[in-house]
């Protein structure tokens, strides 16, 4: 991280309880010029990043009698000598063994991880440490198992650039990311740095640009279909957007409720395709500037994950919303089970498992240092 004034400090100060996944995001001086965000391939594969050690440790699987499967791939929070650190665990569901397959070094962090449809690798948002370099945000990828450390996936056009989420497509053709160069300068009244979501045929495919004032694109399980949150730079508001994988298409996925949430994220599509799961505050708490983020000029950057949110749905095509649960929890990221009969949901108190409709919230994995992060269900 570069905090390079006090506005930053103080952000970064008010926000460590309860940071949302862009939080942790390098600051650059703006640049001269705004350049081409088209990504240039890697073709080698030689690591990125040195070497790596893998470890495993085993809890008490309480939740036995739940009677689940499978692994569960997530970032996580650890102190090493006084230090927040982030690192990679895979929960086997089971046996309660826990294997640490990354761990980040001393200002480094992970901000985002999503794991290939066969379940040997897995993609993520990193920031290194930053050494004598500028630190960016950029994607890196890794074997499952740890037994090589993680390699940059494309060289980024310029330093500027930072890429906040990925995610594969179920059929393993493409992956899809988020772009954002938070250095550019904002226009009077903008709320929010230029998000653009890309789509590249893995692994050496071009770069295309599918959405603009976007992120959080999750796809569909026949991987037809993408939906992301769209916002207006100059509103706190953002909606919910459907549209063909391609991008093409794009519509509003319309809420009906007498008091629609203003803040949607991480949206999801059910495991038949017929609607979305969302993240959003109790419409009573939407976010609205206090008197220290007036002071300090303060812009909103990325989701508002720091306010205290529960899961909704919506039918994929429009209509009415349904609270899902009642947790007032931040920083919600979902992911469906293998067999789908349950979802886990990385959030700043802890990793639990409910029901789709919500129901029987389990707390599986607590988050005692509130890190922000996403987490994968695979068999």
């Amino acid at each position: 991280m570069k905090n390079q004034s006090l506005f930053w400090i103080l952000l970064f100060a008010f926000a460590i309880s309860s940071c949302s996944i862009e939080v942790q995001q390098s600051t650059r001086l703006p640049p001269s010029a705004v350049s081409d965000s088209t990504p240039t391939a890697i073709p080698d594969l030689a690591s990125t990043l040195g070497s790596n050690t893998v470890t495993t440790t085993k809890i008490p699987p309480v939740w036995a009698p739940l009677n689940l499967s499978g692994r569960l791939v997530y970032i996580n929070g650890a102190t090493v000598d006084n230090v927040l650190r982030s690192q990679i665990q895979i929960l086997d569901l089971v046996t309660g063994e826990v294997t640490t397959i990354f761990a980040a070094p001393k200002d480094a962090w992970i901000h985002y991880l999503t794991v290939s449809p066969d379940n040997t690798q897995l993609l993520m948002s990193y920031s290194p440490a930053a050494g004598d370099n500028q630190v960016s945000q950029d994607l890196y990828i890794m074997p499952l198992d740890g037994s090589q450390p993680p390699r940059l996936l494309f060289t980024p056009p310029t330093d500027e650039d930072d890429y906040t989420e990925v995610e594969w497509s179920p059929d393993g053709n493409f992956i899809y990311f988020t772009h954002v160069n938070t250095h550019i300068p904002f226009e009077p009244g903008q709320v929010y740095p230029l998000y653009e979501i890309y789509r590249m045929a893995f692994p050496n495919g071009q770069a295309d640009k599918i959405a603009e004032k976007a992120y959080w694109p999750r796809l569909s399980p026949d991987s037809a279909t993408i939906t992301y949150v769209s916002v207006d730079l100059f509103s706190l508001q953002n909606k919910l957007y459907v549209a063909q994988a391609d991008g093409e298409n794009a519509h509003e996925v319309v809420l009906t409720s007498p008091l629609p949430p203003d803040i949607k994220d991480a949206p999801i599509f059910s495991p038949d395709g017929q609607s979305i799961l969302f993240s959003a505050p109790i419409p009573a708490q939407s976010y609205q500037p206090n008197w220290l983020d007036k002071l300090m000029g303060v812009r909103i950057v990325k989701a508002h994950s720091n306010v205290s949110s529960d899961w909704w749905s919506v039918p994929t095509g429009g209509g009415v919303i349904t609270q899902l649960t009642n947790i007032q929890s931040s920083d919600l990221f979902a992911d469906f089970s293998p067999d789908n009969q349950h979802i886990a949901s990385h959030s700043s108190d802890g990793i639990f498992v409910m029901n789709p409709d919500g129901s029987e919230v389990t707390m599986l994995i607590p988050n005692p240092h509130a890190v922000a992060g996403t987490v994968r269900w695979i068999p």
